[in-house]
């Protein structure tokens, strides 16, 4: 995979921060420069999903965090990776409270790179990147809902592969916090993650009321 260092770069002060109180500074600094030095080698050494993947982002983002367990082997546990991951997004909620998913450009806005990504994954692509994210719409509650689905993920297999699979639950729950900060509910009921057959995405906004449309479907 092609390296980006944007994504290590945008967490690396909040995790910094959070493994100091519980370690130290002098660990925390000694961590991160590791962590550094791992993150362009796994980055580098994951499977190719094209350089120009609309969906590449969720690889580094959940690389960086998966760096500290990894190179701490573990002490940095995964009570402080959770920590680590919800402090660093709420660290951005600026960015995610742009977005409000009570209407319908906040909806929009919230499956834009699904929806890119959806139209960019042709079968050629797919015979290229074998490996990439599987993305479908069966299932939707009712026309217009802000719905998707994830059957296939390429971070799951490599996070087994690196040792940290464990930490995946942990960062789809994430996406709980980030639609929460986008002033939404995210309704679930599968996760890739926990050896489910997909990721489902039911997001509707936390003023809406959408019981009606959901029994007239």
């Amino acid at each position: 995979m092609k390296y980006n260092g944007f994504y290590f770069a945008l967490f690396r002060g909040t995790m910094k921060k959070v493994i100091a109180e519980h370690f130290g500074q002098d660990y925390a600094k000694e961590v991160m420069k590791k962590s550094k030095i791992l993150y362009k080698k796994i980055v580098a050494d994951a499977p190719d999903i094209g350089a120009d993947n609309p969906m590449a982002f969720n690889m580094l983002f959940a690389l960086a965090f998966a760096t500290p367990y990894l190179v701490t082997d573990g002490k940095v546990d995964k009570e402080i990776s959770k920590e680590m991951m919800e402090r660093s997004l709420l660290h951005m909620k600026w960015y995610f409270n742009r977005t409000d998913v009570n209407t319908v450009k906040g909806k929009n806005e919230n499956k834009k790179s699904v929806v890119k990504y959806y139209k960019w994954y042709t079968p050629e692509k797919e015979e290229k990147y074998p490996t990439s994210w599987k993305v479908d719409f069966e299932g939707i509650p009712y026309e217009g809902a802000c719905y998707y689905r994830i059957t296939r993920c390429p971070i799951c297999p490599y996070m087994d592969q690196l040792g940290c699979g464990e930490l995946m639950p942990l960062m789809c729950e994430l996406d709980k916090l980030m639609v929460h900060l986008q002033h939404g509910v995210l309704n679930r009921e599968k996760m890739i993650a926990n050896g489910e057959e997909y990721c489902d995405y039911f997001i509707v906004g936390d003023k809406e009321d959408v019981s009606g449309k959901i029994q007239a479907k």
